[in-house]
């Protein structure tokens, strides 16, 4: 077994998560709710990475003949200028628009452009994250979200 950057990294998201959610044990139960609400699931999702990263590093890779990937050399910069203009795609929309109006948006505006969906399959992720935001944490953790600087300043 080799311990590579996946392992790595791993392991420094499930300590994260964990340091968190052992801070979070020390507070009042009010505060450590969203702590926890966010640390537990990190925890175990980072458990079940470094499972399968573990595995992963103890298969041995054999090549197989003609199924070489080749890299090109403008293949990963152009990935990486797509992530970071999606992600300020997400800021701009959070910021401007709020949670509940701006991340269903800017959701819909990634499935259909970035992994090239269709409208239908766009609108129905859009419609379930502003379920899951409106449902989950407005209606049923009755928590405030922030409602964006452009709604703020004329509603």
């Amino acid at each position: 077994m080799t311990f590579d950057s996946k392992i790595l990294t791993t392991m420094v998201m499930l300590t994260l998560f964990a340091g968190a959610s052992l801070l979070a044990l020390e507070l009042p139960a009010k505060a450590a709710f969203m702590p926890l609400l966010i640390g537990v699931p990190g925890v175990l999702l980072c458990l079940a990475q470094l499972a399968l990263d573990i595995r992963d590093a103890r298969t041995p890779k054999t090549p197989v003949a003609g199924r070489e990937k080749v890299d090109t050399p403008g293949e990963g910069s152009r990935s990486e200028a797509q992530m970071f203009l999606w992600l300020a795609v997400f800021t701009v929309l959070l910021l401007s628009l709020g949670f509940v109006f701006g991340g269903p948006l800017a959701v819909m505006l990634f499935v259909h452009f970035e992994k090239k969906n269709n409208w239908q399959n766009a609108l129905f992720a859009a419609a379930g994250t502003f379920a899951v935001l409106f449902g989950v944490f407005i209606w049923l953790l009755e928590l405030t979200l922030f409602r964006g600087f452009i709604l703020e300043t004329f509603f």
